[in-house]
């Protein structure tokens, strides 16, 4: 075994001893092992996923457009960044961050902070991001984001930039979307895998006015997730009107004032004077 190798194994061990579930703002003792998480870190990655297909092993790797996911557990993940070009919105994700600029090129680093303390759950369409510093990072050099409060907004002006980056385990279920010239806020989407799939599932219905059943009403109406339960009034009012009544009288003490404010607003359209909503 190559001493990359044994640099990844003993660093991922310590990473698995150290970041736990529930460790929350613990997540900034592994500084120092994240400070030992350089080039032949990543060396001994490639080599020990490598052989790892020579002997025809299932990986534990995950590749979307812009990222691989080099190792995940319930306490933290490991990513490595592909940067070009910014995203098409600047992203308040969850999750506090370290990365590390491991490519051969200096890239551009926007740091953003929203306006106000930030309560995940709860959209607040008032907020906004105000641009705190932009900076050069050098190949070599890090820089950490705290997941309550920051933006970091990644561009590499040449060829593509790699960036290491250390996640924690999640501080909530949405990810804020802003957009890049107001800095106001987009919508929120739900992180959770099986919420995500009820929504698509229900604008897939409502799309297609395919009829829906009380249970699978009942499953929206009962998520803990605020998206779900908004999508669900949503599909209601498009697929089973008749029970708009019941739903409203179910939702008005919802604890999102987003959907408190909805469900207020269509009670009082139906009142005589006002025009009928559903």
């Amino acid at each position: 075994m190559s001493s990359d190798t044994e640099t990844f194994y003993r660093l991922i061990s310590e990473l698995d001893q150290l970041l736990v579930p529930g460790i929350g703002e613990g997540f900034w003792s592994a500084r120092s092992i994240f400070a030992q998480m350089d080039r032949a870190f990543l060396n001994g990655w490639s080599m020990c996923r490598l052989q790892e297909m020579l002997d025809e092993k299932e990986l534990l790797v995950f590749r979307d457009r812009s990222a691989l996911t080099i190792n995940i557990t319930r306490g933290y993940a490991v990513s490595l960044a592909l940067i070009e070009q910014p995203a098409p919105a600047l992203y308040l994700y969850p999750q506090h961050c370290m990365a590390r600029n491991v490519g051969p090129v200096p890239l551009t680093v926007r740091r953003y902070t929203t306006d106000r303390p930030v309560q995940n759950d709860i959209y607040d369409p008032q907020v906004r991001l105000e641009l705190r510093d932009k900076v050069i990072l050098q190949p070599g050099q890090s820089i950490e984001r705290n997941g309550y409060t920051e933006v970091l907004d990644w561009e590499s002006p040449g060829e593509t930039g790699y960036v290491l980056r250390l996640h924690s385990e999640g501080h909530g279920h949405y990810e804020w979307a802003f957009d890049r010239e107001t800095l106001t806020p987009r919508g929120a989407t739900v992180l959770d895998s099986f919420a995500s799939q009820l929504t698509t599932a229900m604008q897939m219905l409502v799309a297609l006015g395919v009829p829906v059943n009380r249970d699978f009403i009942e499953l929206g109406l009962a998520s803990p997730h605020f998206q779900v339960r908004w999508d669900t009034m949503k599909m209601i009012g498009e697929l089973a009107p008749e029970l708009t009544g019941e739903t409203l009288h179910r939702l008005k003490d919802d604890p999102h004032p987003a959907i408190r404010r909805a469900v207020e607003r269509t009670l009082q359209m139906n009142t005589p004077g006002h025009g009928a909503s559903v």
